[in-house]
C-alpha cells in the first residue's frame, strides 16, 4: 500500500510475435517501521492496465504482485512488483477534502470548551428564576 509518486505511464508494446499489448509503470512510496520513505517500482500487463489508466499521483493504492528485487552495479537494491492486482482506496481529491474538513485536536478542544461555558450559563440562569 501507498501513494502514487509520479506519472502513471501507459505503453502500449509488442512482443517478438508482433502481438501487441499494454504495459503501465508507475511507483507507489510509502514509509517503512522508522518512518523513511520507501519508493517501490510496480508494471502491469494486458488486461491489468485497465484498472491503472485513470490512477494519478498522490492517488492510495493498495496492490499485490509478485516482488523482484534486483540489486544494480553500486550495489544499491532496487524492487519492482508486477502487478497481479490493485485497488484504488482514496483518490487524491478525497485526501484533499477530509484534510479542509478535519479539525485539529486543539481546535476541537477549544470549541468544546466555549460550547460547553455557554450551556453551563444557560443552566445557571434557569436555577436563579426557578428559586
Amino acid at each position: 500500500m501507498g501513494n502514487i509518486a509520479g506519472k502513471v505511464e501507459n505503453l502500449e508494446r509488442e512482443n517478438a510475435n508482433g502481438e501487441k499489448f499494454k504495459v503501465s509503470n508507475f511507483s507507489i512510496v510509502s514509509k517503512d517501521d522508522d518512518g523513511n520513505k520507501i519508493y517501490t517500482n510496480c508494471s502491469a500487463y494486458g488486461d491489468k492496465t485497465k484498472d491503472l489508466e485513470n490512477l494519478k499521483q498522490g492517488d492510495f493504492v493498495k496492490i499485490f504482485g509478485q516482488v523482484k528485487t534486483s540489486i544494480d552495479n553500486n550495489g544499491k537494491e532496487h524492487k519492482n512488483v508486477r502487478i497481479l492486482s490493485s485497488k484504488l482506496l482514496k483518490a487524491k481529491e478525497q485526501v484533499k477534502s477530509q484534510d479542509k474538513d478535519k479539525k485539529s485536536i486543539l481546535g476541537q478542544i477549544k470549541s468544546f470548551k466555549t460550547d460547553d461555558k455557554s450551556k453551563s450559563n444557560k443552566k445557571d440562569h434557569s436555577k436563579g428564576a426557578e428559586r
